[in-house]
């Protein structure tokens, strides 16, 4: 596939980015940008060019499109920021509200295990993987990205890879994704960006804009 290379330099040191230019890239430009996603509880708007979420429980904002609830093995990546409450994160595998698999980071878990995967059937929830990954803060860019192969689940704060893990009891083969928070949560998104088989490219629009911006680093 296709990659485009970002090069930033950052002081004295240099940092790769790279971005898939067949992947689905979501941005929350305008209010247009919440047609394809489907609230489940929650409060859920466009400020500026984030997303805004409000939770007040187990409430989440799923993505729906044609055959998402099909998808298998993916990798996405999403950039977002707690503004209250303990955490926010992803669904995926996502079922429905009860049935999923969740990445969750942690603001007030600083001294120990901070970074959870959990799987949710039924309601009933497993924990799949825990680690610790230092003093997360508020009102601090985060970016989370998670690649799922059958039940091989790989997890990157901040492009380090943080957890690798393997659910061979009675796995979540299939869903899409969903935006998630708890109780009393507020919190900010960027992008989301997916990636996988039978997940249909970004619009032209946003590929030019990668294109553009490569082009730009190039000279």
């Amino acid at each position: 596939m296709k990659k485009v290379i970002l090069l930033l330099a950052l002081g004295i040191g240099v940092l790769f980015l790279s971005f898939n230019t067949q992947a689905l890239l979501l941005e929350f430009k305008d209010a247009k940008a919440l047609d394809v996603w489907k609230p489940v509880g929650g409060d859920w708007i466009i400020k500026g060019v984030l997303l805004e979420g409000k939770t007040t429980g187990y409430q989440d904002l799923m993505l729906n499109l044609q055959d998402s609830d099909k998808w298998t093995d993916y990798t996405f990546e999403v950039k977002g920021k707690l503004n209250a409450g303990r955490i926010w994160g992803v669904c995926f595998h996502y079922v429905d509200t009860l049935t999923n698999y969740r990445i969750n980071l942690y603001e007030d878990l600083d001294n120990t295990d901070n970074f959870y995967i959990y799987k949710r059937v039924s309601g009933a929830f497993s924990t799949v993987f825990q680690t610790p990954v230092g003093k997360i803060d508020p009102d601090t860019w985060y970016t989370v990205k998670l690649s799922i192969t059958k039940n091989a689940i790989k997890a990157y704060l901040d492009n380090d890879l943080k957890i690798e893990a393997d659910d061979n009891t009675n796995p979540i083969s299939e869903g899409t994704v969903a935006l998630q928070g708890e109780a009393n949560t507020a919190f900010n998104v960027e992008y989301f960006m997916i990636d996988g088989k039978g997940i249909q490219a970004t619009a032209v629009e946003s590929q030019d804009k990668l294109a553009t911006l490569w082009s730009t680093l190039k000279r």
